[in-house]
C-alpha cells in the first residue's frame, strides 16, 4: 500500500484552515458570552449606543452629562427586568437611529451587513477562477510540433 505525502502548499492550506476552524470555535466560545451581572449587562448595553453629543465615543466611554444620564436610565431598566429590544427601542425613539452602534438588519441597513459577505464571496471567486486559470496554464505540455521547432533551433545553434 503506498502512502501519498501531501506537498508543502497542502500542507500550509490544511494548516491554515485547522486555524481558522479554531480560532472561530474560540470566538464563537468567549466572545458572545452572556453577561453574568446587571452590571455586566448594563456596560454592554452602553457599548453598543453612541454618545449623543461625542464624537465617535460610545455612553459607556463618555463622561458627558448625557452620557452618565443614559446609563443611569439603562442601569434602571435592566433592574426593573426590561429586554433589550426595549432598552434599545426607548433610545433610538428619544435619540433617534444615529444612536444605535447596531442597526436593525431590514431595509437599507441590512445593505450594511451583507454586502461585505457579498464582496467577499465575489473576492473568494475570483481568486479561485484565477488561480484554476494558473493551473490549467501549468499543465499544458507542448505538441510535437513545438518539439520539433525547438531541437531544431537547439541543432541550429550547437557549433
Amino acid at each position: 500500500m503506498s502512502r501519498r505525502r501531501l506537498s508543502i502548499p497542502r500542507r500550509l492550506a490544511w494548516v491554515g484552515a485547522l486555524a481558522i476552524a479554531s480560532g472561530a470555535l474560540l470566538y464563537g466560545e468567549f466572545a458572545e458570552r452572556p453577561p453574568r451581572t446587571d452590571t455586566d449587562r448594563v456596560y454592554g448595553l452602553a457599548q453598543d449606543f453612541a454618545c449623543p453629543v461625542c464624537k465617535g465615543q460610545s455612553v459607556a466611554e463618555s463622561d458627558v452629562p448625557v452620557a452618565r444620564e443614559i446609563r443611569r436610565e439603562i442601569g434602571i431598566w435592566v433592574d426593573d427586568g426590561r429586554t433589550d429590544e426595549f432598552i434599545r427601542d426607548q433610545l433610538v425613539g428619544f435619540y433617534g437611529e444615529d444612536i444605535d452602534y447596531n442597526p436593525a438588519a431590514s431595509g437599507v441597513t441590512s445593505l450594511v451587513w451583507i454586502l461585505p459577505v457579498v464582496a467577499g464571496a465575489a473576492a473568494l471567486t475570483g481568486l479561485v477562477i484565477v488561480f484554476r486559470g494558473w493551473r490549467m496554464q501549468a499543465n499544458l505540455e507542448a505538441e510535437a510540433e513545438d518539439v520539433a521547432l525547438v531541437e531544431t533551433e537547439r541543432a541550429r545553434d550547437r557549433p
